[in-house]
């Protein structure tokens, strides 16, 4: 082993690399154009906020003598607000049949008919309404469908306690103060327990709904930097691969693999002098994604050199850069030219990328998928990286995940260098 013939291979395999347009592309402009897609189509600016729908509505309860019509009830659609944003843009139809078509082509995503008499109902009895859900998609249908659920449930309540209020007077005047009821925690006025009661009939369960859920899942920056993170995996498992699976059959292609090993250097030079190449190459290209989506999309990174922990996160990006070399190496056995190694292990590593949890969440696979990504190392390694840059994990939290990953990572590596010098006996022997 001679570490000048390593550097010699090392930097001629880094040369060689960005003379080739399309290995600049899929190495370095592919995965920015996945996470600039995904920044803007797939999670837009605006992602996070809450949804406002399009509501139309044909009011028949225009004139009515109640003190809240069908037209208070329109103007309190237009005006109601969750988080600062407005929930409904309300659109105001003649006719029940133009907007039931208007429903039908998706121009509207709910559509109601307030019916004569609702405000005098609403105030003395019990009121109706016809609703109408629309959407594109299950999803979309749930989501219109709770939003105008949750909308139509509190405004029953608060209806129903100010019914309450109006009657509370009629109805607790006839009972004398000084009369109690023995009830199981002591004796309680007359009054009280039949408010009380009352009470619970309009709202049975008090409760309070708090969000909670980790910032990261809620935020965008947060969410982009999960991505960018994602396209570096995805980037370091087809490019490793490649790098890999290419390391003897480029140079036998060339026939520059007999000349190589008739001189001084040996098959040892070659495997550690491509390896640091390629190393070199997955880490630049890994530094310019982090930095463009930092600044480009605005993504959520956060990486101090002052942090113990966050050092794990360069020797993470190592052990899946080796990971991913390593099973190249053994793909390498079943390559013979240069582009049949390079599409299989493009293929390859796009289909692992998307069904082991490195660019969609693991949470997102069906369960049979799920179990594919719970027992991928390379997926492992990223989970880590996430926990650490994003999430701000401790070096408790991580410490036992990077031992299995730096092993793991050893036996894949320690595989792939049988099948590389398997790959070079192949070939003498031919």
């Amino acid at each position: 082993m001679n570490w000048i013939r390593i550097k010699a291979f090392a930097i001629s395999y880094i040369r060689a690399l960005f003379r080739e347009k399309a290995s600049v592309f899929w190495i370095i402009a592919w995965p920015l154009l996945m996470l600039i897609l995904t920044a803007y189509v797939f999670i837009p600016p605006g992602f996070g906020k809450p949804t406002t729908l399009s509501i139309g509505i044909v009011n028949r309860d225009v004139n009515s003598i109640a003190p809240f019509n069908g037209t208070s009830f329109v103007e309190l659609l237009k005006v109601v607000e969750y988080n600062g944003t407005k929930l409904f843009t309300v659109v105001i139809y003649d006719n029940e049949t133009t907007l039931m078509e208007d429903l039908r082509k998706g121009r509207l995503d709910i559509g109601m008919v307030i019916p004569e008499n609702f405000g005098l109902n609403l105030t003395y009895g019990r009121a109706a309404l016809k609703i109408y859900v629309s959407g594109e998609s299950v999803y979309e249908l749930q989501i219109n469908r709770a939003i105008i659920s949750e909308f139509i449930h509190r405004f029953s309540t608060e209806v129903a306690i100010r019914k309450l209020e109006m009657m509370k007077e009629y109805i607790l005047g006839e009972i004398p103060e000084n009369v109690t009821v023995s009830m199981p925690y002591g004796d309680v006025p007359l009054r009280e327990v039949v408010w009380n009661f009352m009470r619970g009939m309009a709202t049975p369960i008090n409760a309070s709904i708090n969000e909670v859920a980790p910032k990261e899942t809620m935020d965008r920056p947060y969410i982009l930097g999960w991505y960018a993170l994602g396209a570096i995996g995805m980037m370091l498992l087809y490019s490793g691969f490649t790098i890999g699976a290419t390391t003897v059959v480029e140079e036998k292609e060339k026939g520059r693999l007999y000349r190589i090993l008739s001189t001084p250097a040996t098959e040892v030079d070659m495997l550690i002098g491509k390896t640091i190449g390629g190393l070199i190459v997955l880490s630049l290209s890994s530094l310019i994604i982090i930095i463009a989506t930092v600044t480009i999309i605005h993504a959520r990174i956060s990486w101090s050199p002052m942090r113990l922990v966050d050092w794990l996160v360069p020797l993470h990006f190592l052990l899946i850069s080796l990971m991913c070399i390593g099973i190249g190496f053994m793909l390498s056995l079943t390559a013979r030219t240069v582009s049949g190694a390079s599409s299989i292990s493009t293929i390859l590593g796009l289909m692992l990328a998307f069904i082991t949890g490195v660019w969609f969440p693991k949470d997102w696979l069906p369960r049979s998928l799920r179990v594919l990504a719970d027992v991928s190392p390379i997926t492992w390694s990223l989970d880590v990286i996430r926990e650490i840059m994003i999430r701000r994990a401790t070096l408790s939290d991580v410490a036992l995940p990077t031992l299995k990953c730096f092993i793991v990572t050893l036996m894949i590596f320690l595989l792939g260098v049988i099948a590389y010098r398997k790959t070079i006996s192949k070939y003498v022997e031919v």
